[in-house]
């Protein structure tokens, strides 16, 4: 892995701490404006976007990972909306 690589996987895991890590005021925020699942749906979205950059930034070929992440973002997209639903948690 290339320093360039190794620093862009340290920045992801970085940005991912981020959004993982919770902010009370930010929530509570959300739940006084009635959006509160809406933000953590939002939430959801971004940490399977960024775990789909964490794996294809690993590949060789960028036209390979292009495939491989629409893909990904299709199916991400599918399983969030069945997890929302299934929680109960659309308006």
């Amino acid at each position: 892995m290339s320093s360039s690589s190794t620093s862009y996987q340290r920045a992801l895991d970085l940005f991912t701490e981020s959004v993982i890590k919770p902010d009370t005021e930010l929530r509570v925020n959300a739940a006084n404006k009635n959006c509160y699942a809406e933000l953590m749906e939002i939430r959801q979205h971004c940490l399977t976007y960024l775990n789909t950059l964490k794996e294809i930034h690993q590949i060789e070929s960028a036209d390979e990972s292009d495939d491989i992440e629409s893909i990904k973002i299709v199916s991400t997209k599918v399983e969030s909306m069945e997890m929302v639903f299934s929680h109960g948690e659309l308006m």
